[in-house]
């Protein structure tokens, strides 16, 4: 059932939209806030009522009715001690009591608020009117000189006395209870409003708590995560105000678009040069794949000539410019449809050591007519990996070619075959070719593997990339490195499963 009440509650939380839980939230808070300030101005104003309606009469009447029952008890002594001295001035005293005594009952009479008070001043005034009555007849019998008659009359006018003083506490009782329920009113709604003020203080923290965690875990919180970039980032030194941080945020936002923009548009230049690059390469390969056969024919008749004809040696020369140049033509035009159309590998075990001695031997001569001098650096020969060794040969070829053509007056080649370790790539095989000559400027580097780039005026732009494309269809990289004044070395690596222990230099 808790899975149920919690995924309905869920529901009912995703209908309503964060901008109107936040104001239910507020809207919540400000009528708690706003309902207990009109509870205390209602409590103040009842508290007001209560005391100037009901407990400042009540306590007037109370006042008033001890002194008529201080009136009435000196009306007693005034009578008994003219019983005792025959002095008419206790008379006099007498009714000046008896005019205090009716004052203070008018008074009473005017100030009533209760139908049951009205009774019972009633029958005071009646019962005090018997009783002067009473105690005028006894005066006027001491008066007569009557004195034992009277004295048998002040005993009856004694009970008069105590009836009435009877009456004069029941009135007093009266206020007094209706004081004490004024004060017991007075109670119950004060704890009433306790009650409401503790109720409201409740709802107002819980509201509170609850705006609280909507702020924080649905506002405050996406906006910190969003100024750090993800979760799990410590907040950088300045931006511990969220909204600085996404101001920042916004601003390297904004950064960022620029920047994609423009490598998008350096894309796009790049899309619409590969796109040239491809159109010329289709070109240059139909153009290269056309003259080859003709080419062939023309070789082939030079051959026959050379054999057939009788040339002095002006003549032998230029024959053998001619074929030097048409062999020129014939390497160009091998290289553009390799480019081309790169033939299908034909793998098998094979190792490189094996790969650079037999290109050597191929070279030998074509190193000699270069004056260059080739030292291989090798401490066994390099076990075999799966490869196509013609590919192989060819990519050597080209790197111990281009080294000698950069050579114009001969030098050294230093092939260096190394194993080893290179995290994350594991075991790995490499073969170094270094050369002695002037080496590549720093910021042709990161270009001389582009198809048609080269510094020679004679060259086809070629043969490194056809050397980068061959080591990389065999899972390796190429890397060159040209340390000022030390010449250029570029690095063959292959992976393949061996023995750890060898880092990358």
């Amino acid at each position: 059932m808790t899975t149920v009440f919690s995924a309905a509650g869920k529901r009912s939380r995703s209908r309503l939209g964060l901008r109107t839980r936040v104001y239910l939230l507020l809207g919540g808070l400000l009528l708690v806030n706003m309902a207990g300030p009109i509870i205390m101005v209602w409590y103040a104003a009842m508290a007001r009522d209560l005391y100037t309606t009901t407990a400042d009469k009540d306590l007037a009447a109370l006042t008033a009715a001890h002194e008529l029952e201080n009136a009435l008890l000196n009306q007693k002594g005034y009578a008994t001690y003219y019983y005792l001295s025959h002095d008419p001035g206790w008379l006099v005293k007498l009714d000046e009591s008896r005019r205090s005594f009716s004052l203070w009952l008018e008074r009473i009479r005017n100030d009533l608020g209760a139908p049951e008070a009205a009774s019972l001043v009633d029958e005071i005034a009646s019962a005090y009117k018997r009783y002067a009555v009473a105690k005028d007849n006894v005066i006027a019998l001491y008066q007569q000189g009557r004195v034992e008659t009277a004295k048998g009359q002040h005993w009856s006018v004694r009970d008069d006395f105590d009836g009435l003083r009877e009456q004069c506490e029941r009135f007093k009782a009266f206020y007094r209870d209706r004081m004490r329920h004024t004060s017991q009113v007075y109670l119950e709604r004060t704890d009433m409003v306790m009650a409401v003020a503790v109720i409201g203080v409740v709802i107002n923290a819980t509201l509170g708590f609850f705006l609280a965690s909507v702020l924080v875990g649905q506002i405050l919180d996406p906006i910190r995560r969003l100024a750090l970039g993800g979760q799990g980032k410590v907040a950088p030194v300045g931006l511990s105000d969220e909204v600085k941080a996404i101001g920042q945020k916004f601003r390297d936002l904004e950064k960022d678009v620029d920047q994609a923009h423009l490598d998008l548009e350096q894309s796009r230049d790049h899309l619409m040069q590969s796109e040239k690059l491809a159109m010329a390469g289709k070109l240059a390969a139909g153009v290269a794949h056309t003259i080859r056969n003709p080419l062939t024919s023309v070789k082939l008749r030079l051959f026959s000539l050379e054999r057939g004809l009788k040339l002095d040696p002006s003549q032998q020369e230029d024959f053998e410019v001619i074929a030097e140049e048409i062999g020129h033509i014939d390497t160009i035009v091998r290289n553009f449809l390799e480019f081309a159309r790169p033939p299908k590998l034909t793998a098998q075990p094979v190792s490189l050591s094996a790969v650079v001695d037999t290109t050597l031997t191929l070279l030998k001569h074509r190193l000699e007519s270069y004056n260059v001098a080739v030292t291989v650096e090798r401490g066994r020969p390099l076990p075999e990996i799966n490869a196509d060794p013609d590919q192989l040969k060819e990519a050597l070829v080209n790197l111990v070619l281009n080294a000698c053509e950069a050579m114009i007056e001969g030098g050294e080649i230093v092939i260096r075959e190394e194993t080893g370790v290179l995290e994350p790539y594991g075991s790995i095989l490499a073969v170094r070719v270094t050369d002695s000559g002037p080496g590549i400027a720093l910021p042709l580097l990161e270009r001389i593997f582009q198809p048609f780039f080269t510094t020679k005026g004679e060259g086809s732009g070629l043969g490194l990339a056809i050397v980068k494309r061959i080591v990389d269809e065999h899972g390796g990289w190429i890397t060159a490195q040209s340390p000022e004044g030390r010449g250029a070395s570029f690095t063959m690596v292959f992976p393949y499963e061996g023995e750890r222990g060898w880092h990358r230099s």
